[in-house]
């Protein structure tokens, strides 16, 4: 039972899609590599977190089905998903963090050696991990605002 993770990686790549097409007209009017880049990341960020969502729902779903079916299978699959889930949440914040360290450490590395260049990247990758952070979060937040009737 995927059903709920293809549903929301469809809704995650239209959303996603919509959002990086906006992005990159921006980037066109304005011509800013560095948005061209971020609509890519928002594609896919927006693909994978209406996916991890989907599965969500399919594990928890499962893991209900099968301890009230007593289908041991069932539940067994519900926990893979619902474990995946986690194991990707870990990953995505061991990230962020390993991002955000470098980021720090170039900073200062480019402060304390006054170069200019080095520390100009750093404010352009931040600035787009923002761009890419704000455009998928946003999607997330709407999408919990969902109610679902089962």
């Amino acid at each position: 039972m995927d059903l709920f993770q293809k549903i929301g990686e469809g809704a995650g790549s239209l959303v996603g899609g919509a959002l990086s097409g906006v992005v990159n007209i921006a980037a066109e009017v304005i011509n800013a590599e560095m948005l061209r880049e971020a609509s890519q990341e928002i594609l896919s960020g927006n693909r994978q977190a209406g996916q991890t969502l989907g599965k969500t729902v399919d594990g928890v779903l499962d893991v209900a089905g099968g301890f009230v079916r007593r289908d041991s299978e069932q539940l067994a699959d519900g926990k893979e998903k619902l474990t995946t889930v986690t194991k990707t949440a870990v990953v995505g914040v061991k990230n962020s963090l390993d991002f955000a360290t470098e980021q720090v450490s170039e900073a200062y590395e480019g402060g304390k050696e006054m170069d200019g260049q080095r520390l100009l990247k750093v404010a352009r990758n931040t600035g787009k991990a923002l761009v890419v952070s704000a455009a998928v979060v946003s999607v997330v937040k709407v999408r919990k605002g969902l109610k679902f009737k089962l």
